[in-house]
């Protein structure tokens, strides 16, 4: 199993970035996180109204994943402020236990610094360590160019696309692009 060890990184705008695995305590900051991403209505799979939050329960999840080999959540921390996350979990069965998937979420105001680089470069790291985990795999909004342009800088490539995957309020559609990676 892949360890993720704390490090301190600069951004692009100069701050410290705290680079670490997140732990319980800061399952009300990953809330807040998700909850400013939904109100963007730009790349969440939930609109506003259905989403709701356990503080509690999501502190257990990010408590299990701490003892779980291949599971992962890392954040991204300045000004003693988690400003992001990425979230790996692999499949649940024999067949697809070499294989998962990530989610990663940095708030508006911090984007354009590294940040999301910083995760994915922590990310891939522990998964490149940990014996059990071969292929990285993601689902990205075709709108979402800057965050496909990362992953293709990281070294992902498109796999598919999912044709109006995602319909929106006003009866427009989104496809989703699939992504991976082999560590």
């Amino acid at each position: 199993m892949g360890n993720i060890e704390s490090k301190i990184l600069k951004s692009k705008k100069g701050k410290e970035v705290l680079i670490r695995r997140a732990r319980a305590g800061d399952s009300k900051n990953i809330i807040n996180i998700n909850v400013s991403v939904i109100a963007e209505e730009l790349y969440m799979m939930r609109e506003q109204d259905e989403a709701s939050y356990n503080e509690e329960s999501f502190g257990k999840e990010i408590e299990n994943y701490l003892h779980s080999p291949n599971h992962v959540y890392i954040v991204a921390e300045t000004a003693k402020k988690v400003v992001g996350y990425i979230e790996f979990r692999n499949g649940y069965f024999r067949r697809t236990s070499h294989s998962g998937m990530f989610s990663m979420f940095v708030l508006k105001d911090y984007r354009e610094e590294g940040i999301g680089n910083m995760l994915l470069d922590a990310m891939t790291g522990w998964a490149e360590k940990n014996p059990s985990i071969e292929k990285i795999t993601l689902a990205v909004f075709s709108t979402n160019d800057r965050a496909q342009a990362l992953y293709k800088k990281s070294g992902f490539v498109e796999e598919g696309r999912c044709p109006k995957d995602m319909k929106l309020r006003d009866g427009s559609y989104i496809d989703s692009v699939l992504m991976y990676k082999f560590v």
